[in-house]
């Protein structure tokens, strides 16, 4: 099959799929089924989900993706036992047939747990305290600033400090109390592109440590927090990279449903083969998470030695039936660098999701 056919294939599933979509979307609002099974202290559930997203742009920056249609399916399975003892044993595993560009989304996870009163204990490949505990503009849609569009151009903005994202890790998060929370985080390694031909072009982070703490407080009708993190690495020398060496503040305030989120961002030379690369950011956003649809604006100023970006975006996420999700954003990218000076970008990105 040569590659018009394929593209005409993929065209032809893309456009059958939205015509399943628009049909259910005409049909009348009934309970969904839900994938669940409660029995004796157990409880599972799973959520399977089918998405189709189109994207436009107009930009003169080279295109990563020159091909504006994407389907994608995902699955997540959450098991969970109740013991006499009240302490809760569970399994999720999330599983994603493309792995999304949006950070905010990524999925191909698999943790076991146990929570109780002391907090909560996790082994496995899962987020760390210093994402999960972050406070920072807020996103909504296919993650705006820190989404999808950079399927095509662009970076997207960094939000918190530099972490170790899915690697294989220990993880330990207190229960909330007097306002306080922490977490603590160990990876024995972090490793991306090992196979890479050179050596430099591989990540080999070793005793990975990620620390992350919140505070809350009821400020007359709104409630304010701050947050801070830090992560900690050893780059193997085989690779020539710097060390992780990377922290971020944040605050954030809350009434009903708007939130304001902010943060300063440092990562160094984190895992960097440039040396007083001295990357950082400032980040800002509000958000409005209502039962049905959600809205956020958001923007970021991310400021190098050797490049500079501002990404400003706005995302919108509704609930059109008990099954179909709508998301949306609308990304301006603008960049300079030394050797391309200042360089701008427009993308606009639509998803419709069925969820089961």
């Amino acid at each position: 099959m040569n590659p018009y056919e394929i593209k005409q294939m993929k065209g032809i599933f893309t456009v059958t799929l939205w015509l399943i979509l628009m049909t259910l979307l005409m049909t009348p609002s009934a309970e969904a089924k839900q994938l669940k099974y409660q029995k004796n202290g157990v409880e599972a559930w799973a959520r399977i989900t089918v998405a189709s997203q189109i994207a436009a742009w107009n930009t003169q920056m080279v295109l990563r993706d020159k091909d504006p249609w994407r389907n994608d399916a995902s699955l997540r399975v959450n098991v969970e036992w109740l013991s006499l003892n009240a302490l809760i044993y569970g399994l999720r595993v999330e599983y994603d047939a493309k792995p999304r560009t949006a950070e905010a989304l990524q999925r191909d996870e698999i943790y076991a747990y146990v929570a109780g009163d002391f907090g909560r204990v996790e082994i496995g490949e899962q987020d760390g305290p210093a994402d999960r505990l972050a406070y920072r503009a807020p996103i909504i849609g296919l993650g705006q600033i820190r989404g999808d569009f950079t399927r095509y151009v662009g970076r997207q903005a960094l939000l918190s400090a530099y972490d170790t994202r899915d690697a294989t890790k220990l993880i330990y998060l207190s229960a909330p109390s007097n306002g306080w929370r922490y977490g603590l985080s160990y990876a024995p390694k972090l490793t991306s592109k090992l196979d890479a031909v050179r050596a430099r072009d591989r990540t080999i982070q070793r005793n990975a440590i990620e620390i992350g703490t919140q505070y809350q407080k009821d400020l007359g009708n709104w409630i304010g927090g701050l947050s801070g993190t830090y992560v900690t690495a050893n780059a193997d020398p085989i690779t020539e990279r710097a060390d992780i060496s990377s922290w971020s503040f944040g605050g954030e305030m809350r009434r009903d449903h708007l939130v304001l989120g902010a943060a300063y961002v440092w990562r160094g030379d984190s895992n960097r083969r440039t040396r007083d690369y001295n990357q950082r950011e400032i980040n800002i956003g509000v958000s409005w998470r209502g039962p049905k649809w959600r809205a956020a604006l958001s923007t970021s100023r991310t400021t190098s030695s050797s490049r500079d970006y501002k990404v400003i975006g706005i995302g919108i996420s509704m609930k059109v039936t008990r099954w179909i999700n709508w998301r949306t954003d609308l990304v301006q990218y603008d960049e300079t660098t030394l050797s391309r000076g200042s360089q701008q970008a427009t993308v606009l990105l639509s998803e419709l999701e069925l969820r089961i």
